[in-house]
């Protein structure tokens, strides 16, 4: 080999060196970065416990096969309590000479199971509708299902956004005209009913299409390949049942255009819960189930729908700054907009115009039906000093058993006061409801509900600025659902107005005044509510600044002292030329005020240790939050632990082995910790939230938040990205699957049933996604108004129940603005409301916060509005250097830490730990094998260097 070639071939081989090198130093600085993440995922363990002892959480099932089929029981259980009958002709159950079933439509086989993004589902071990239906001794038309799964039928299926929000929303319905001659001939052999399945999915990052799509119709219509399909159903088939399985209510007109039989509705069905349809349908299994939604005949009927889209600032260059939404709405989200508007057309006030309730609603919020019928008598009310406690029998008269779901709801006085001052009322909203146990015929069950009377105070943003007790006539009724409410109220106010009411579709007859009671307050009170009652703290405003008002006077929120002329309007016709007052907002990140306090001083150090001697967290298991053992025990560490433990709290909590802060391993997953979002690790996928809160049986979800515990304590996650308890301003947005309801009420009490049974086996819950995260188009940031009113009596009552009766000591805030600054940096939601008004105690994370991106979640600012915790992966981001030295900074460090270190404290994540435990921290498995790789790497690349250089100098010698 000739000179050159040697001299080539050397350089080749130490740039290969130096790449190996190269190469394995960036793959152990990135993996260095994320190292919380990848041991997270891989559940490496980084520490050891010396001294354990017997754990405080322990798991009530003797062996995990035990603990599947319970799971897998409670997922069936809530679709056969959370489906809803919406109509029947006598054709459901399906009586026992109609076995050999035709199941029509491509979600037949390809069923919505939960959300994309965080309501993921593993489909491949999830029940099939084929098995549920042969459970149930149903015989399926299989040359259908092959055509669906695997013929010409399998070239469609839903199509959906990705988790990032590309791509689009899609039917997809098989053409009528891809159906082959045996397909169809095949109905013969199985014609005793055709079961129609029409779905619909969600998505986080994106929402659905509101406009027309490609094919003309809305995603939320029934498209025309859907009615080609039915009406090839009519032609062949005398018994037809329709199943909506979908998390959005559909525009399910179709019901009285088509020879339908029945009607079911169905949410997202989990790992398991498709299992009770086939009982359902055969009626080993009496559907007890009530809409969450109201189901409008025309979806964008709502006024919310005017205001709901991508918005941009044209003139606004702020980093995730450049989008806005207005809540012009109000507070009249779902029923309480159409039962509302309806009362005014009624009573001929208000500027009603032509609204026609019949041609608005098909079934109203809290419908449904069951397989039998229940009369309700001896409705009485009684009151003390702070609750009304309602009473009613409930009686099944039908013929086989089932179970009854009572509702209570109130309406308060519309004022001269309330419209002089802009605060607005509903006509009914719910106040109280519960399931009755399952009732054979004949039998009877006396339900008992209490009511709080802070229910009747009301949100004076513009005057007294605080919650204020109109004086009039409040009344308290239970009915069947929303409508049939306001009908009772109504024949309560005036029995001649009987011929001019809309039935509930559930009842013939409209209305019952004896299931009304009347309470009179004499006086207007401005200062009964005005201070917590947990706290005993002054309230008055906190969201000024999150009205459109605040940049705009001129502005009108919808009223309904005049429906017609205060219908909201597309604000700014959606492209909106801000104010320099409102761009400056939009910047703002670390005010004068945060971080240049001259009163503000160092927070205590460890002399503090002094008079309590040395800490343990488990030494505070059982403290009180204001125990001064706390200041002690973080008192202990520096102030680079503290940092360290602030702004590394992606997918769980950092550990302290010098306090004995243990790690905690945190995931996704509204509905349970699904195995598909922790791979390798078995959790159970439930039904989604809105199909948990369709069962109205808080004692079930109370179950469920055990049943999550218990994965939490099997697979070891501590922290819970959960629940999700955003409201469903609008049918459309992406992401209501992991949300309960489009009422405040009912989501704050299925939520805090969810939360009180996690917390018995020690999980931290993080309810999300506070606040006003209730679309997901915009969410990174965009700039979202509204009115104080509607912020507190409808956006934030779900948390503050789920507060205040759950029991949570954890929240995730959203990743939008309330007005023109981040949730995060809301001093009035995260401290003034959140702490001060509701009396949490707890730690605030963001929401993802890992990238350069969503530096605008700015933790200078987050930190002293108090947000606590940094949803953050890489350990490069959110460096405080520059603030080591700034009291005020600093201060807000330690009470994060504080914060952080009490939600563990309550947590199953100290199991086994006593003061007399040490926790050591180790390398994990995957680093050290990585740092091994590393040095065989170097030394590999050292002895290719060394041999290379040899050869080299050798040849040099032979040629001189």
């Amino acid at each position: 080999m000739n000179q050159k070639n040697i001299v080539k071939s050397a350089i080749i081989k130490y740039l290969l060196a130096v790449i190996l090198i190269v190469l394995f130093a960036a793959i152990t600085i990135a993996t260095g970065i994320y190292s919380t993440l990848i041991s997270n995922v891989l559940d490496a363990k980084t520490y050891r416990i010396e001294n354990r002892v017997e754990d405080i959480y322990e798991s009530d099932f003797d062996s995990i096969d035990e603990l599947n089929a319970y799971q897998a029981e409670l997922g069936q259980k809530i679709v056969e309590e959370g489906a809803v009958l919406l109509s029947n002709d006598g054709a459901l159950p399906l009586v026992d000479n109609i076995t050999h079933i035709s199941l029509l439509g491509q979600n037949s086989v390809d069923p919505v199971y939960g959300g994309h993004g965080s309501g993921a589902v593993n489909t491949s071990t999830a029940t099939t509708l084929k098995e549920s239906f042969e459970d149930a001794g149903f015989t399926i038309n299989q040359d259908l299902w092959d055509f669906y799964e695997e013929g010409p039928g399998s070239d469609y299926r839903k199509e959906v956004t990705s988790v990032t929000g590309s791509g689009e929303y899609a039917v997809n319905e098989v053409p009528r005209s891809e159906y082959t001659d045996s397909v169809i001939n095949s109905f013969d052999n199985y014609n005793d009913a055709a079961i129609i399945f029409l779905g619909r999915s969600g998505g986080e990052s994106s929402d659905l299409p509101l406009e027309p799509m490609d094919n003309g119709y809305r995603y939320l219509e029934i498209d025309q390949n859907e009615r080609d399909m039915i009406e090839l159903a009519v032609e062949h088939f005398e018994t037809i049942i329709l199943v909506v399985n979908s998390n959005s209510p559909l525009e399910l007109g179709i019901l009285e255009e088509y020879p339908i039989n029945a009607a079911l509705w169905i949410g997202g069905l989990g790992q398991t819960g498709a299992k009770a349809v086939g009982r359902i349908l055969n009626g080993e299994v009496n559907p007890s189930g009530r809409v969450v939604d109201t189901f409008a005949y025309d979806s964008a009927s709502a006024p919310s729908a005017v205001n709901f889209g991508d918005y941009t600032i044209s003139n606004s260059s702020v980093d995730k700054g450049e989008d806005y939404l207005v809540y012009a709405e109000g507070i009249y989200i779902g029923y309480r907009y159409y039962e509302t508007r309806y009362e005014d057309k009624v009573l001929n006030q208000g500027n009603a115009g032509s609204y026609q309730y019949e041609n608005e609603v098909q079934f109203p919020f809290g419908y449904g039906l069951s397989y039998t019928s229940f009369e309700w008598s001896n409705y009485q009310v009684s009151e003390n000093t702070t609750h009304f406690t309602a009473s009613i029998t409930v009686t099944n008269t039908g013929d086989v058993a089932g179970k009854d779901v009572v509702q209570l709801y109130m309406q308060s006085p519309y004022t001269s006061y309330d419209q002089q001052n802009q605060i607005e009322k509903a006509s009914v909203e719910l106040v109280g409801f519960s399931k009755t146990q399952l009732l054979e015929p004949n039998e009877s069950e006396t339900i008992v509900i209490e009511i709080d009377k802070e229910h009747m105070k009301s949100y004076d943003a513009y005057n007294e600025e605080t919650y204020i007790l109109d004086d009039g006539t409040y009344y308290f009724t239970a009915a069947k659902d929303a409508h049939g409410a306001i009908n009772n109220i109504l024949l309560a106010k005036d029995d001649s107005l009987s011929s001019i009411l809309v039935p509930s579709p559930s009842k013939e007859v409209a209305g019952n005044e004896t299931m009304v009671y009347q309470y009179d307050v004499e006086s207007f009170d401005p200062g009964m509510y005005a201070h917590s009652i947990v706290t005993e703290m002054p309230i008055t405003n906190q969201f000024d600044d999150t009205s459109i008002h605040y940049y705009d006077d001129n502005f009108t929120y919808l009223s309904r002292s005049n429906w017609v002329d205060t219908w909201p309007e597309l604000y700014e016709n959606g492209s909106w030329e801000a104010s320099s007052e409102l761009l400056d907002d939009l910047t703002f990140y670390r005010g004068e005020e945060v971080i240049n306090d001259p009163n503000a001083t160092m927070p205590l150090n460890s002399t503090i240790s002094e008079v309590y001697g040395e800490l343990q967290l488990a030494d505070l298991i059982d403290a009180d939050y204001n125990d001064p053992r706390w200041e002690a025990l973080i008192g202990q560490l520096s102030l680079s632990d503290m940092t360290r433990i602030v702004r590394l709290g992606g997918y769980g909590t950092v550990s302290s082995s010098k306090i004995g802060l243990p790690p905690t391993a945190a995931k996704d997953g509204t509905a349970g910790f699904s195995d598909t979002l922790i791979p390798g690790r078995r959790g159970m996928a439930y039904p989604t939230p809105l199909q948990m809160a369709a069962t109205w049986n808080q004692e079930l979800l109370n179950e469920i938040g055990r049943m999550i515990g218990e994965d939490s304590l099997q697979i070891g996650v501590t922290g819970w990205y959960a629940p999700g308890i955003n409201i469903h301003r609008s049918p459309y947005s992406g992401r209501n699957y992991e949300y309960y309801s489009e009422d405040p009420f009912l989501s704050g009490i299925m939520a805090s049933q969810v939360i009180s049974g996690a917390n018995d086996k020690g999980v931290m819950t993080y309810m999300k996604h506070f606040a006003l995260n209730d679309q997901e188009v915009n969410r990174f940031g965009g700039a979202y108004f509204a009115n104080e009113q509607s912020i507190r009596e409808i956006f934030l009552k779900g948390f503050e129940i789920a507060t205040k009766e759950g029991g949570t000591h954890a929240v995730m805030a959203s990743m939008n603005r309330l007005g023109a600054r981040w949730s995060g940096a809301h001093k009035g939601l995260m401290t003034n409301v959140l702490r001060n008004e509701w009396g949490f105690e707890g730690l605030v994370i963001t929401d993802q916060a890992s990238v350069p991106a969503m530096l605008y979640q700015d933790i200078i600012s987050g930190l002293d509005a108090g947000t606590n915790l940094w949803l953050n992966t890489n350990s490069t981001l959110w460096k405080m250097s520059d603030y080591t030295d700034n009291p005020t900074v600093m201060t807000n460090v330690f009470n994060s830490t504080k914060n952080i270190a009490y939600s563990v404290a309550q947590s199953n994540a100290m199991n086994g730990l006593s003061s007399e435990s040490i926790i050591i921290e180790i390398m994990p498995w995957w680093q050290k094998t990585l740092y091994i790789l590393d040095g065989f790497a170097l030394i590999g690349a050292s002895v290719i260097i060394v041999k290379t250089t040899m050869k080299l100098k050798k040849h040099k010698q032979q040629t001189q």
